[in-house]
């Protein structure tokens, strides 16, 4: 639930940011069925002139861990952004554009191009390459259901897709690769395949020396202050997990995970990540500043 409600707020900030540039209104809250307050775009009133696609502007995503990125091109075009993530070892990257119609609140693009990209267990890209470009097509808003068809002219046939405004259930992306940039130089695929795996990994096997060289010293757990790696592994000789917080961990799957200025969370808060060489000419280090989940055995 955590990276849901992250990824929709994300789209709101962008709904709001172009917004200011002249709507006077680009989200309304409504309330679901389980209590959860969901803000969603709605027809703004423009008064001067600013592109009109601006109404439009997020995320949106389909069932099968794919997001559509919408953005406004000058005054009159509209840029997608298509990223399919299936694994944190490859995706693929479309990027179509064209004149925005108020009317039909259509865009024809022929432009689309598709590149792919692989990685190696470090994060590193192993390969990329373009996969075609040209491809046309069309892609209509809807403001009754909020979702964005995409229609693609393929010599085979069409083929449509339908993206719903704000993230699936299941959703695997890799849409901003500046995510975590506010807290660290990392590439994002190494805070993502490399650290986020390892630390997972250690909290979930308890495997605390392995920890214990990834932590930034001195760290309080519990209430306890311990300076060093020492004083952490005399610490946790006697501690465990719990179950919740195990459960937490175990459906956390490194992509996307939350971040703000005090650095970047997994799960719900059982570890939090920051780099000290953040903002120097250090090689970027992502070390653990807080562990929380853990009781006597």
């Amino acid at each position: 639930m955590k990276k849901r409600l992250f990824v929709s707020a994300l789209s709101v900030v962008l709904l709001l940011s172009f917004a200011a540039c002249g709507s006077t209104s680009a989200t309304e809250s409504k309330t679901t069925a389980s209590g959860q307050q969901v803000s969603e775009p709605v027809v703004p009133v423009s008064e001067d002139g600013q592109n009109p696609v601006m109404n439009f502007v997020g995320i949106y995503s389909d069932e099968y861990s794919t997001e559509a990125l919408v953005e406004a091109e000058g005054t009159e075009d509209a840029r997608i952004t298509l990223t399919y993530a299936g694994s944190p070892w490859f995706h693929h990257r479309t990027v179509m554009s064209g004149r925005f119609d108020p009317d039909t609140l259509a865009m024809e693009f022929s432009d689309a191009t598709m590149t792919e990209y692989t990685y190696n267990s470090d994060g590193s890209v192993d390969e990329e390459k373009t996969t075609y470009t040209d491809g046309s097509g069309r892609a209509v808003f809807s403001y009754e259901n909020n979702t964005l068809t995409i229609t693609d002219y393929y010599p085979s046939g069409e083929f449509e897709s339908i993206y719903f405004w704000g993230p699936s259930p299941d959703m695997k992306t890799v849409t901003d690769p500046d995510r975590y940039a506010a807290v660290t130089a990392m590439d994002k695929r190494q805070v993502e395949t490399v650290v986020g795996f390892n630390v997972r990994t250690a909290y979930l096997s308890e495997n605390w020396y392995a920890m214990a060289a990834m932590i930034r010293y001195p760290i309080t757990i519990n209430g306890a202050e311990l300076a060093d790696a020492d004083a952490f592994l005399g610490y946790m000789i006697d501690k465990t997990v719990s179950e919740s917080d195990r459960n937490a961990m175990l459906e956390e799957d490194f992509l996307d995970m939350f971040v703000n200025y005090q650095g970047i969370m997994m799960g719900n808060g059982e570890i939090w990540l920051s780099d000290p060489n953040y903002g120097t000419d250090a090689e970027p280090v992502l070390e653990i500043i807080a562990i929380n989940g853990i009781v006597d055995r």
